[in-house]
């Protein structure tokens, strides 16, 4: 992403060089929103047109030159409703609000970031030292990336402390971001609409490289050309309301509603951000992720709709690893997921997450490995949780619920429903799991399979497992070595044609499992099948 360092530093930028540009317009513009606004100073008096025709540019820049020289800040730049052909960035001080209710605001060349806190020129500022407080409200930002595609973000701040952009619609970004906050607290992203991104034909797919809205840090230049390079974090964002699609053929769906793309450099370990919070919002169609939570601790994914993820629905992870914790996706419907999964928690190299909370979701038609996929977490809960119909794409064993690297997790009261592949599946690495009062009804493959030691399968109900017809399948397995699997109190009814070859399956290679007062009516002698050593099976009626 060499080309990001371009992104500020071409085309015209107003007050690139200072306010040496700035025509001084009329005083008496300046006038009292009300009591409690700053002065409100409305392009159309510094001669802006509005028709779609005129260049407007040099009226922008009149207005805000007045409005940024407002001592201790605090003014507002009005644009009433109309079309605003504009040339150059527009370039918000501190304090700062926009209001465009009603107008298009349209680039007519290759401008850097159309609105932003900074630009080249400009004194480095470090932690949230920079022009914050800044408040953008409505508008539609048209970017025109097939037209003018050289890398362009609609909003760029960094640095900086208090952000609002709510109620305004983005077009057409090229390979880029409709909004980039780096090394940025207090950011509130609401009821917006994100829609296409442009990207060039024949540019290799990378599948994390144009997220709607960017959460980074501020690490290096080739992240964005706005010093300090302080290794500073972004904290208390919200993303609330929001809605991304791609409704134009010449245009391309993001990657993802949020995300951050640089997570595995020469800067690892990457700054961790926090309280991060991405609620209520809609992911129409996604080239990649629908929220891709990059480095992220003390956050919340919940209420959002997917329907369309090319990879993975919901993506937790650290490209650096980076330790994550105190993270709940909760509550979120998922549809239409592609080659990875609904949900995925994981890390990279020896990077570890702990107090992790996936409950309440709901899973449909993934195409992919795994309903909800849980990777080097500790401790994690996965509760509640409605999983139907997944896929697999080459056939493979499409798990419901999958934990590895996972020890001491909890899977209960999940529902996992026509699954291509194991309906819940513990496998390597996740000793001291308790997979409790799930139900999981017509798996293609295992119904409940286990691979690690120490496990406990209790008050389980599994119904029709093994409906691939594959040989080796049961309604609870225990395989992989595993040591002191203790099975009590499950449910298993077989299905009313090919299916499993037993209720529970104990294989070789595995110890001292306890299997005891289960449930095992309708297998007759298949109720149990032992093929270890120090295995203890009592009362499980077939």
């Amino acid at each position: 992403m060499d080309r990001r360092a371009l992104m500020l530093a071409t085309g015209g930028l107003l007050g690139g060089v200072g306010t040496a540009q700035v025509v001084a317009g009329p005083s008496a513009v300046a006038a009292e929103a009300d009591a409690t606004a700053g002065p409100l100073f409305d392009v159309r008096l510094y001669g802006a047109v509005g028709d779609g025709v005129a260049d407007d540019t040099p009226a922008f820049h009149r207005a805000l030159a007045d409005a940024r020289a407002v001592p201790g800040g605090g003014a507002t730049l009005l644009v009433p409703a109309g079309s605003y052909p504009l040339g150059e960035s527009l370039l918000l001080g501190p304090g700062m609000s926009v209001r465009a209710y009603g107008a298009r605001l349209f680039r007519t060349g290759n401008t850097s970031a159309l609105v932003k806190n900074y630009t080249t020129g400009m004194p480095a500022v470090g932690g949230y030292a920079g022009a914050g407080n800044i408040s953008v409200f409505g508008g539609t930002w048209d970017m025109r990336g097939s037209t003018f595609t050289s890398t362009c973000p609609a909003f760029v701040f960094t640095h900086a402390e208090g952000l609002t952009i709510r109620d305004a619609a983005v077009l057409g970004v090229p390979e880029a971001h409709a909004v980039e906050i780096n090394a940025m607290r207090r950011v509130r992203i609401i009821d917006c609409l994100f829609d296409g991104v442009y990207v060039a034909p024949g540019t290799p797919t990378v599948p994390n490289r144009h997220e709607a809205v960017q959460i980074t840090g501020a690490t290096n230049a080739n992240n964005l050309p706005a010093p300090d390079y302080d290794g500073t974090s972004c904290e208390d964002v919200l993303i609330s309301g929001c809605t991304v699609r791609n409704s134009s053929a010449v245009l391309a769906p993001y990657d993802a509603l949020c995300g951050d793309h640089y997570v595995a450099s020469s800067d690892a370990p990457r700054p961790l951000h926090r309280n991060i919070r991405v609620l209520g919002n809609r992911v129409e169609s996604s080239g990649a992720y629908g929220i891709r939570a990059t480095d992220w601790q003390q956050s919340v994914i919940s209420g959002n709709t997917i329907d369309s993820a090319a990879v993975n629905g919901i993506y937790v992870t650290s490209g650096s690893g980076n330790p994550l914790k105190d993270i709940a996706v909760t509550g979120n419907t998922i549809r239409g997921t592609g080659s990875g999964g609904a949900i995925v928690v994981s890390n990279s190299g020896t990077g570890r997450n702990s107090s992790v909370v996936v409950s309440d979701n709901i899973v449909r038609e993934v195409a992919g490995e795994t309903g909800i996929y849980i990777g080097q977490s500790d401790g994690a809960s996965v509760t509640g949780n409605i999983i139907a119909t997944t896929r697999h794409p080459t056939g493979g064993n499409a798990q419901g619920i999958q934990l590895q690297g996972s020890p001491n997790a909890l899977v209960t009261g999940n529902h996992v429903s026509d699954v291509e592949g194991d309906g819940i599946g513990v496998d390597s690495a996740s000793t001291g799991v308790l997979v409790a009062q799930n139900t999981v009804l017509n798996a293609a493959r295992n119904g409940i399979a286990i691979a690690s030691s120490d496990v406990a399968v209790r008050d389980n109900r599994v119904t029709g497992a093994g409906t691939s017809g594959l040989a080796g399948t049961y309604a609870i397995r225990i395989g992989g070595n595993a040591v002191n699997v203790s099975c009590q109190g499950n449910v298993s009814r077989p299905s009313g044609g090919t299916g499993a070859e037993a209720g529970i399956g104990v294989m070789a290679g595995s110890q001292a499992a306890w299997i005891t007062g289960n449930d095992m009516r309708g297998w007759g002698t298949a109720a149990v099948l032992d093929l270890a050593s120090g295995t203890v099976a009592s009362n499980n009626p077939g």
